[in-house]
């Protein structure tokens, strides 16, 4: 089934395809809202009138362990998870995070968090074509800073929270030692949730001068306790953008074009 849990689609994701159209939302898609609630990032309440598709109950525990506020309204929808998550103690990664930000501030700060599978800091498609081009348009000026997170699918399940965690860490480390410094949070496909819950549950998300995601999960949601802009890139035919893990080729396409236009929209962010 479609849903929390990804499924690769291999033989869309060998052939070739023109770069499809993107979308920059502001209302939910499918179930984007949903699991972004059920994440706590977005700071609206959970209430589904029907469980979002997918996941597993070892993700549901999970995000219970860090939005225990929806416990209640999971075991109601699964009676048999209590005694699961009873018997499953979570281990959080924040509790292995490795924060290793350079000492030196630079003007502008760049948070990144890779995809699921993705090689931190940056790993093999967004992050690499995002820091290239900040550097081209701006040499010596951008300190780009990956979230030292597992990009499993693990994390998925579990909504981007345990990469959040560690994000959040950075993000605060980052704002309390460079205090002159303009920060911007990105993240593609899992990174795009890790990067709403970086800022979600930041004590220092008003110095965040913009977010943006690619391939995002959580499309459309706000994030809980920041008012400044999310720009989102989800190309048409990703359904990943509707809170359904299902990688497509449309999944695969924002290195390029959008990168590219990202690079524009967030340098224009750091010198407005």
């Amino acid at each position: 089934m479609a849903g929390r849990s990804l499924t690769l689609l291999l033989a869309a994701c060998a052939v070739a395809k023109p770069v499809p159209e993107v979308l920059t939302r502001q209302t939910c898609q499918v179930q984007s809202c949903t699991i972004a609630a059920l994440s706590g990032s977005s700071g609206q309440p959970y209430d589904p009138p029907s469980a979002p598709t997918g996941g597993t109950d070892a993700g549901d525990c999970c995000i219970i362990s860090y939005n225990p506020s929806v416990a209640a309204t999971l075991y109601q929808e699964k009676p048999e998870l209590q005694a699961e998550c009873a018997a499953t103690a979570t281990k959080r990664d924040s509790e292995r995070a490795s924060l290793a930000h350079r000492a030196t501030c630079s003007p502008y700060t760049l948070i990144y968090a890779v995809g699921t599978s993705e090689t931190p800091p940056l790993g093999a498609t967004v992050g690499p074509a995002l820091a290239a081009g900040l550097e081209l348009a701006a040499p010596g000026q951008w300190s780009i800073q990956g979230v030292d997170y597992d990009p499993s699918i693990d994390g998925d399940d579990c909504l981007g929270l345990p990469g959040g965690a560690i994000g959040t860490q950075l993000l605060d480390q980052v704002a309390s030692s460079c205090p002159s410094t303009k920060i911007v949070v990105a993240g593609y496909s899992q990174g795009a949730m890790v990067a709403h819950n970086t800022v979600a549950n930041s004590n220092q998300s008003g110095r965040v001068n913009g977010v943006v995601v690619f391939g995002d999960p959580f499309d459309g949601a706000p994030i809980k306790g920041y008012s400044g802009p999310i720009k989102t890139y989800c190309a048409t035919g990703d359904d990943v953008c509707e809170g359904e893990f299902v990688i497509t080729a449309a999944h695969l396409s924002y290195v390029g074009a959008d990168t590219t236009n990202a690079v524009v929209y967030i340098g224009n962010l750091v010198e407005s």
